[in-house]
């Protein structure tokens, strides 16, 4: 089975995002906030991947055909370096970013007749055992997805959000049954199913799913003051004795505290999760 994340990275299009900076070019390739992406891009998304301990994997990385040379260059560059092989880097005019992951998956990966993708964004991060643990689930979705069905989709409840704020991190529980957070889709290589372009808050109501639980966390959700989306979390925050945990499934952690100390008191939040 084909294991394809699938990451939008400052692409200038029909993306799901709805934000002022997503439909205006001067805000989504400005100099400095590309800077702010590439950061998270290199020190969360891609070296999540990097630790991969199923490294059978592909990464689609979707960018705008406007971006500038430079920022071309550096993010083809990073995901060489960091990935080699299994990063494919593609730069698209306007379009449907489901249509454009879509075309390429189905000219590229075409060994295997199913295919499982996942959604990461560029300032996301999963589990160094995720790719692993999602080829299990993945493997079993195919032989118990519904009669009639010739897909299902997978959505990991718990994870944690990262929240970066005043050169400080704090780390806290996120527990989300219909999360776009590493959500994937298991489906016939060539079927037209995908995870994108889809309201993924319905999937619960609206399409064939497992959801799975489990006590370890899966994903990061970063919070910081670029992010695309409206991002919500939690007060629960992730205690001392838990740390270890946190490290066993996201290593990155150890490089990323470096940069951004664990907050020591805990600051004013959106109790939504």
């Amino acid at each position: 089975m084909h294991m394809i994340y699938e990451m939008r990275y400052s692409y200038f299009g029909q993306s799901g995002w709805r934000s002022k900076t997503s439909t205006d070019k001067a805000l989504l390739f400005d100099d400095a906030r590309l800077d702010g992406r590439h950061y998270f891009l290199e020190k969360i998304a891609l070296r999540s991947l990097a630790d991969q301990t199923d490294g059978d994997f592909g990464l689609i990385v979707l960018s705008s055909e406007d971006m500038p040379q430079k920022h071309k260059d550096r993010l083809q560059q990073v995901c060489g370096d960091m990935l080699g092989e299994h990063a494919h880097v593609i730069f698209r005019g306007p379009d449907s970013a489901g249509a454009c992951f879509q075309r390429y998956r189905k000219q590229t990966f075409t060994k295997d007749p199913f295919t499982c993708q996942i959604v990461l964004d560029d300032d996301d991060a999963v589990s160094a055992d995720f790719t692993e643990k999602l080829r299990t689930e993945a493997m079993a979705a195919k032989r118990l997805r519904p009669e009639r069905e010739d897909y299902c989709f997978i959505s990991h409840a718990r994870g944690i959000s990262a929240v970066f704020r005043d050169g400080k991190m704090s780390l806290r529980h996120r527990i989300n049954a219909a999360t776009n957070l590493g959500l994937a889709v298991v489906a016939p290589t060539m079927s037209r199913r995908q995870p994108f372009g889809i309201a993924h808050k319905k999937i619960l109501e609206r399409r064939p799913v497992r959801v799975i639980y489990t006590r370890a966390p899966n994903y990061i959700r970063a919070v910081h003051d670029s992010n695309d989306s409206r991002a919500q979390f939690s007060d629960d925050l992730v205690q001392a004795d838990q740390m270890p945990t946190m490290h066993t499934a996201f290593p990155l952690l150890k490089d990323l505290m470096k940069d951004w100390p664990i907050a020591d008191e805990e600051t004013k939040v959106d109790k939504a999760a």
